[in-house]
């Protein structure tokens, strides 16, 4: 019988993913010239499910030095992305293939594109450059083709978010079950690559692509479809951004947009959104702390006249946060989160549009047992105020909060309205709704805040 042809291998010690050894092959030095990766080796890299914790890895571990030498990468990497955002026949598109794998092979692969674009220019956007804007350009596109691979990404951009979408294929296929949820999430996994790089490129020139490429009727349409409020919090974060880009130096389209907007479904869906996510920064304080006042009993009398010894034979009941004091403070130290970054948005909508100040203090939500989300403003404001004397991050959203409540008591149609009948009535509380820290009123009064943003000098005084 003839030997088999067949070499037995040894199992080796642990497998790697096909995605990790792209990323391998692309992120390497070479010492010789760069290689040029093919279409083949594109399409399998977009194609598979990003690995974002291996990649973040492996950028971290590349200094800007040596990020520099393998530019070449770099910048297929971010061409081909844009190029497979634009592209009308991808895969990948791992939602729409879940859900109904027949109508959806010819959707786009703009889901697994932008997971890896988000962590890409999070990390190499982040690192310290000596020239920034020409470094960062050099990375991403070169100099000479800077204009139109950014052109192409602001239109992009611009594309899937306003209808989720990439050619003619997805409108054909959006009748068949699921179509709208892919399409959400799409939109929303370009609005985060579009916040990563306007919040990483902040000091360059590569923001202005954007106000070249108007993304305000996009977002604010996203915004006025969205069915929870939660999110709302990332578009309405990208308008923030792009608003202030430059705004001393030349008229901002999305400055005079906000003071020019009208449509009152998209602003009631954004302070709804507003207040959402002031709510959940707000528990964030409540976890690590409660402070609700506990109700009059028998063993908390006793305690109170020092007669607690009288009550040790009681069994007590414990509490919920046994959190040693030491890491109370670390805890709160860390926060407000970034959740708390929609409160400079907010504060720019309220001082240039009034519509937007009115409907913020009389909107409500559909739920009788909910919050006015005003309400969940001031509490996040006084849990702020509370502890602003840990860390410089609450002390700048403390004074930029105390500049927004300004706007609107020096205004007198808003403090009519603020104290109409209307908004006196008792309304149920809700579950999350937590009592706030007795010295807010102290801390507002005391404070002198001004009516431009608050510089990184601002400093709110420490409650007694």
């Amino acid at each position: 019988m003839e030997a088999s042809p067949l070499t037995r291998q040894h199992r080796p010690s642990s497998f790697q993913p096909k995605i990790d050894s792209l990323y391998e092959q692309l992120l390497t030095l070479h010492e010789d010239e760069e290689p040029e990766f093919d279409v083949g080796f594109w399409r399998e890299f977009f194609l598979l499910r990003p690995d974002r914790a291996s990649l973040q890895r492996r950028l971290e571990a590349i200094s800007v030095e040596d990020l520099l030498q393998i530019q070449g990468a770099t910048q297929q990497l971010f061409q081909q992305a844009v190029v497979h955002m634009n592209s009308r026949y991808g895969l990948s598109d791992e939602s729409a293939l879940d859900v109904c794998p027949e109508s959806h092979l010819r959707l786009i692969p703009v889901r697994l594109t932008a997971q890896t674009l988000t962590v890409f220019l999070g990390i190499v956007l982040a690192k310290r450059y000596t020239n920034p804007s020409s470094e960062i350009i050099t990375l991403l596109a070169g100099l000479d083709e800077v204009d139109p691979v950014f052109l192409n990404f602001a239109n992009a951009i611009e594309n899937v978010i306003r209808s989720g979408e990439s050619g003619t294929f997805l409108v054909q296929s959006s009748k068949s079950i699921g179509a709208e949820s892919v399409a959400v999430d799409v939109r929303q996994k370009a609005i985060e690559v579009a916040i990563s790089l306007t919040a990483g490129a902040y000091q360059t020139s590569l923001v202005s692509y954007f106000t070249h490429r108007d993304l305000f009727p996009c977002l604010m349409k996203y915004i006025e479809a969205a069915d929870d409020p939660l999110h709302v919090f990332q578009p309405f974060l990208l308008l923030g951004l792009l608003t202030n880009y430059n705004q001393f130096e030349f008229r901002n389209p999305y400055r005079l947009k906000l003071e020019d907007f009208v449509n009152e479904t998209a602003i009631q869906k954004i302070i709804l959104g507003l207040g959402a996510v002031c709510s959940r920064s707000r528990d964030c304080y409540v976890a690590i702390q409660e402070d609700i006042e506990q109700g009059w009993t028998l063993s908390n009398t006793l305690k109170y006249i020092s007669l607690g010894v009288l009550a040790r034979s009681r069994s007590s009941t414990p509490t919920r946060n046994a959190t040693q004091p030491e890491d109370t403070k670390d805890l709160f130290s860390m926060l407000p989160g970034s959740d708390a970054s929609i409160l400079l948005p907010a504060y720019d909508f309220t001082n240039a549009n009034k519509l937007f100040s009115h409907t913020l203090i009389s909107n409500r939500s559909s739920n009788p047992k909910s919050e006015f989300p005003f309400s969940a403003f001031l509490s996040l404001t006084s849990y702020i105020l509370h502890h602003a004397y840990r860390s410089p991050s609450p002390t700048l959203y403390g004074h930029l909060n105390l500049i927004t409540l300004r706007i609107l008591i020096e205004d007198q149609s808003l403090c009519t309205k603020l104290f109409s009948p209307d908004l006196s009535t008792t309304r149920p509380q809700s579950s999350t709704s937590q009592s706030t820290p007795s010295h807010t009123t102290s801390a507002v009064g005391s404070a002198h805040p001004s009516t431009s943003p608050p510089s990184t000098s601002s400093t709110v005084s420490s409650p007694t």
